[in-house]
């Protein structure tokens, strides 16, 4: 097999052409590799976004709950509290039947997990990724706020059994109640404050028409079973 040697540089033009070839050609694989990087981080950041939205949609819908059930909320704590006082364990039992004036369920944090993690942060506009972060974080206060909701509920309707209640108990009970209450004045404004006004103003994100009927339909049907007009 014949070996080519190569050929000696004669001067220095010669020599500084050679290095120009090599210094373009670097700079070009360099350009090409970022170019590469920039279009994977762009993939990645859109597929980010979808994911990030599809949960503050779910979000924004759940958290709509606080504003349309608050005529029922208001309504039903009210008659949680007179029926306590009263020792009617059959009418907090029928209230127990109809379910608590709030949905229960999961908040969504997924994606906005797996976004910090996977550090999107870096590749998209920080005001952007900002408002992603706050509204997220009001979706793990109301997580937290539905767990008082949750054991507080459970506290207040111990009334519905017919068995002899000292005073303390009913204290205990109507302080639980009072809770609830509180609870849920809270969660109605960081709804609004963190999720669904945010969500419309930077994401043109709204609540889910047809989940947002079944809370009115829900309303209605408190108010219903507890005598009260429609608001």
């Amino acid at each position: 097999m014949h070996i080519h040697k190569p050929k000696p540089l004669h001067d220095l033009r010669e020599f500084l052409s050679e290095i120009s070839v090599i210094v373009v050609g670097v700079l070009i694989a360099l350009g090409l590799e970022q170019a590469v990087e920039s279009l994977h981080w762009r993939h990645k950041v859109q597929q980010a976004e979808v994911r990030l939205r599809a949960d503050l949609e779910f979000d924004i819908t759940f958290a709509a709950q606080f504003a349309v059930l608050e005529p029922c909320a208001e309504a039903y704590l009210d008659r949680m509290q007179t029926d306590l006082v009263k020792h009617d364990a059959a009418e907090i039992l029928r209230l127990y039947e109809f379910g608590p004036p709030f949905i229960r369920g999961a908040w969504k944090s997924v994606a906005w997990e797996s976004a910090v993690a996977s550090q999107i942060g870096d590749h998209i506009d920080n005001e952007r990724f900002q408002t992603y972060s706050e509204a997220f974080r009001g979706a793990n206060l109301l997580r937290d706020a539905q767990v008082r909701l949750r054991d507080d509920y459970a506290s207040a309707m111990t009334g519905r059994f017919p068995l002899p209640s000292d005073a303390k108990t009913v204290a205990d009970q109507l302080a639980a109640v009072e809770r609830i209450r509180l609870t849920i004045l809270d969660e109605r404004a960081i709804s609004a404050n963190d999720l669904i006004n945010p969500g419309k103003a930077h994401f043109g994100i709204t609540p889910d028409p047809q989940s947002v009927e079944k809370l009115r339909e829900k309303a209605a049907a408190c108010l219903a079973i507890l005598g009260q007009p429609q608001k």
